[in-house]
């Protein structure tokens, strides 16, 4: 018995110090396989702005005669919940705020949109000195919950579904992750929305501290991460829509304030890289984040 809650101790004080050595803040755009305190446990919200101010091609910006624009504004309240260490559920619903204008008019409409839901599992994990490697499985799905029939549409009005692979790999002050999902889109009356690919790499190296003296301490995280997607065309009545769909890849530095074991502030923009999109659309310009964590369980 002695023997016993000797080598639980040590497994459980080198857990502890092993969670502690390669300590660093999730990434900001790309998930994470690790479902550890505010990864796992907290609420999170931020702020993002999506610009859109560029009519496209073939892949290429052309004059706009309407001058057409269209912003939002997307406000999320996500909350994941840990039933174990290795298997995370969660929900979020968006608040967006959105805005198109032209020189013949401006439309505006706000309000909730779709709710999501996920289930996470951790797949693998192999831990070492000051480092750890783990792979998990998201399944997602998206509800049509929010007004599909507006002139500006808060949600799709399709259920879709959707399954990735999350893998991260931090090793003292560095950590890098990568994910790749596909998304199945459902119908809305006659129209079939065009199935979706998406993947997202991140590099995040922990600026300050260089080493924990104490921990908890407070820490300042640096990102660069690609966020990339690939849409089929959308069809209407059987017919392909020739402006909907095509690639989209973002640039997206971002910076992580850890203020401690219960909360996190970060921010980032992202800049488009590749814009080939299907058809003539306007195409984002640019995307804003600033928001927070928080461990409230």
């Amino acid at each position: 018995m002695l023997k016993r809650r000797i080598c639980l101790g040590a497994c459980t004080a080198l857990s502890l110090w092993a969670g502690t050595s390669f300590a660093q803040g999730p990434p900001i755009h790309t998930d994470t396989p690790i479902m550890l305190g505010i990864e796992g446990r907290g609420l999170r919200s931020f702020v993002q702005s999506v610009q859109r101010h560029d009519l496209r091609r073939d892949g290429r910006t052309i004059d706009d005669p309407l001058h057409r624009s269209a912003s939002a504004t997307i406000v999320p309240l996500i909350l994941p919940y840990n039933f174990s260490p290795t298997l995370q559920v969660g929900a979020a619903i968006p608040f967006v705020s959105k805005e198109m204008t032209s020189d013949s008019r401006t439309l505006r409409q706000s309000g909730l949109s779709d709710l999501s839901l996920w289930v996470k599992k951790l797949l693998l994990q192999v831990d070492g000195r000051a480092k750890t490697f783990r792979i998990a499985g998201k399944f997602s799905a998206r509800l049509p919950t929010a007004d599909s029939d507006a002139a500006l549409p808060l949600g799709s009005g399709s259920t879709d579904f959707g399954g990735s692979v999350v893998g991260g790999w931090i090793e003292g002050r560095w950590g890098t992750y990568a994910e790749v999902g596909y998304w199945r889109t459902g119908t809305r009356g006659e129209v079939s929305y065009g199935d979706r690919v998406f993947w997202n790499l991140a590099l995040g190296f922990r600026a300050i501290p260089t080493v924990y003296r104490t921990y908890p301490s407070k820490q300042l995280n640096l990102f660069v991460e690609l966020n990339g997607s690939t849409s089929g065309r959308d069809r209407i009545a059987g017919a392909y829509d020739p402006d909907r769909g095509g690639t989209l890849v973002f640039l997206s530095p971002g910076i992580q304030f850890v203020g401690g074991r219960r909360w996190l502030v970060e921010s980032s923009v992202q800049l488009p890289v590749l814009r080939d999109l299907h058809g003539t659309q306007l195409a984002t310009s640019w995307a804003a984040t600033i928001g927070g964590r928080w461990l409230i369980f």
